[in-house]
């Protein structure tokens, strides 16, 4: 389980890929330690597939 936003950026920053069941998506995403994180975001993807959170810059790519 991620607890600290710093352990969820480490994990997510670099690139996730994000599953069309997934959708709609948000960041935090589902499973992870909320309580002490940034409110629910929902991404938005460009064109391309990708997206990114505008609260700690995590980012995302549909898969």
């Amino acid at each position: 389980m991620i607890d600290t936003v710093d352990e969820f950026q480490q994990k997510h920053v670099s690139h996730s890929t994000v599953e069309d069941k997934d959708l709609p998506f948000h960041c935090p995403p589902r499973g992870a330690n909320k309580w002490n994180m940034h409110p629910k975001v929902f991404i938005k993807f460009d064109k391309d597939g990708k997206g990114s959170c505008p609260y700690c810059s995590a980012s995302y790519e549909l898969g």
